[in-house]
């Protein structure tokens, strides 16, 4: 994944997974995209985080689908949601 400018739109559609982190935007999308290496938290609980937290439609605004699917299994064991779990499991085996 390429390093992406956030616009506004993007830093307060991030900012709603952002709630009890001390992550700037930035630094967020930086774990994510394998920038930034952390014990905590980690890419695959950002993911997470990230999908639970956002509309999947405006999580689409900032990580294209196709790189979502790709740390999907990274991401997965950190998700609670079951719906989302079958969600992303049915979405990812369409886009790929």
């Amino acid at each position: 994944m390429d390093e992406r400018h956030l616009d506004e739109e993007k830093r307060m559609i991030i900012s709603q997974a952002l709630w009890d982190l001390t992550l700037s935007p930035e630094e967020f999308m930086g774990i994510i995209e394998g920038r930034i290496v952390r014990k905590w938290p980690d890419r695959g609980f950002c993911i997470a985080r990230f999908l639970e937290s956002v509309n999947w439609f405006d999580v689409t605004r900032v990580i294209p689908p196709g790189d979502i699917c790709r740390l999907w299994e990274e991401a997965k064991k950190h998700v609670r949601s079951r719906s989302i779990k079958v969600g992303m499991d049915f979405a990812c085996r369409i886009l790929q």
